[in-house]
């Protein structure tokens, strides 16, 4: 997922990793970020965000798939954490061994940096589905 944002030094975008809680709601999103990181820095007060999901291109324009997002990002309570992490986890088990079992100094210092990090949750206001596999710019939206 790539979220945009913007600051004083202008247009910014960044990818994460990121978790659906389908559970609960299929629309919200979990990203593990830095709070010092600019993407995280340059959000507005009211954690507003433009966020692009997409699949992977292989040479045929009937392969643009993705989403466009539009939403609010806050820092999940660590009340809630928990479930979070053993969601996001379970489908990023090499961020889990880097934090946990680092083979290299570098690994060392990667996972010390994703363990201070702290979890966001997306919560669209708009979402646009794109697939031109069904037809040229098909698209599919839902306000939230």
């Amino acid at each position: 997922m790539t979220i945009a944002s913007a600051d004083a030094c202008g247009p910014w975008s960044a990818p994460v990793l990121y978790v659906a809680d389908i559970a609960v709601d299929p629309f919200t999103l979990y990203f593990l970020s830095s709070a010092n990181s600019r993407h995280i820095q340059s959000l507005p007060v009211d954690g507003a965000a433009a966020l692009s999901i997409y699949s992977d291109y292989d040479g045929h324009w009937q392969s643009i798939r993705g989403a466009q997002i539009y939403g609010t990002i806050t820092q999940v309570d660590p009340l809630h954490e928990a479930a979070i992490a053993e969601r996001y986890f379970a489908r990023f088990g090499e961020i889990k061994a880097l934090i946990d079992s680092p083979q290299t100094d570098q690994e060392t210092r990667i996972g010390a940096a994703f363990d201070r990090s702290n979890f966001y949750r997306v919560t669209p206001s708009f979402v646009r589905f794109t697939n031109n596999g069904d037809s040229f710019a098909a698209r599919t939206e839902w306000q939230l």
